[in-house]
């Protein structure tokens, strides 16, 4: 911090591709140094990357598409980019926000690297992302008064849209799930456990419980337009509908009862509608494996409502007489 270290490694090396992936590491390293007296160093170091990045990779770039493409050492400066951005604003989140312009930067490129399709990437943004949501629900709570000044969550509020969206459309498969897509595309049951799923399942879960408390009417607002999309065939697929139920199954006591009563009705109708419309043993088999999984995890909606757990119950005899692999289970 005595030297011109950080200025050479920003200044000089990021931006040549051959040193900007071993430059990220070694800015992530000091990034993650514990000591007091430096906060003026470590702004500016936010500042001065978060500059240069932006001439190396416009913020309109399709991060998704160009790791997909990437040769290797692309996608590690996809890797390396996630690491310093979620360490610097886990470790020094309070110097991001005095630069609102940097931070929205910095945010804007998480969602990107959130989007691309290797869960190890999604993983170190998932630890942000939860972290993120955690921190500003426990400080203003659910239940407190809603005239409490809300300025910093505030600053995060777009973003938090983007990544409720992303939760929803990413969400893992849950332990109880049985019924699966197995390589070849085809629907069977499944006989092993995936102990990296059900853990990537209780992080996300976590997260978007959080995210849901900090604005359950938009969690409420994606879901249903996602379910739209599966009914009118914008976005049919089993995996899809899968991740969207699952979804749906993880916030459960995350809303008002009320809330949650109202929300509820509509995705198990629509979701009944979809298991009449859709012909094939393995549409059927995928849609009555998230009725019975989306209604397995609202227990407090089943018990106040006879009249529809009488429906579910009725529609639950008619799936023990599916033959499919994994649908009686």
């Amino acid at each position: 911090f005595e030297t011109k270290l950080i200025d050479t490694l920003v200044f000089k090396f990021l931006t040549v591709p051959l040193f900007r992936n071993v430059t990220l590491k070694c800015l992530t390293e000091i990034t993650a140094v514990n000591v007091d007296n430096y906060e003026e160093m470590f702004s500016n170091l936010f500042v001065q990357t978060m500059t240069q990045l932006k001439t190396m990779l416009p913020l309109q770039t399709d991060i998704r598409n160009a790791y997909a493409c990437g040769q290797d050492a692309e996608q590690n400066f996809i890797q390396n980019l996630a690491l310093f951005l979620c360490t610097f604003l886990k470790d020094r989140g309070t110097s991001a926000e005095n630069h609102t312009q940097q931070l929205s930067n910095a945010l804007h490129y998480l969602v990107l690297i959130s989007e691309v399709d290797e869960v190890e990437i999604f993983k170190i943004c998932l630890e942000y992302w939860n972290y993120l949501a955690t921190n500003l629900y426990r400080e203003v709570p659910f239940n407190s008064p809603k005239h409490v000044f809300i300025s910093r969550r505030s600053l995060y509020q777009e973003v938090l849209n983007k990544v409720r969206y992303i939760m929803i459309s990413r969400m893992a498969k849950p332990e109880e799930v049985l019924v699966v897509e197995n390589d070849n595309g085809e629907v069977v049951r499944e006989f092993m456990k995936d102990t990296d799923s059900i853990n990537l399942y209780k992080n996300m879960r976590e997260t978007l419980v959080y995210l849901t408390h900090l604005d359950y009417s938009d969690t409420e607002r994606i879901m249903t337009e996602k379910l739209q999309n599966q009914v009118n065939g914008l976005e049919w697929s089993w995996k899809n509908l899968n991740t969207l139920c699952w979804a749906i199954g993880s916030i459960s006591g995350a809303m008002h009862e009320e809330d949650e009563k109202r929300f509820l009705v509509t995705v198990i109708k629509d979701l009944l509608g979809l298991c009449e419309q859709k012909r094939g043993k393995d549409n059927k088999a995928i849609i009555a494996s998230n009725i019975m999984y989306v209604v397995g995890q609202y227990p407090r909606f089943l018990r106040a409502h006879w009249k529809f757990l009488k429906t579910v119950v009725n529609k639950l005899f008619e799936f023990m007489h599916e033959t499919h692999d994994g649908v009686q289970d």
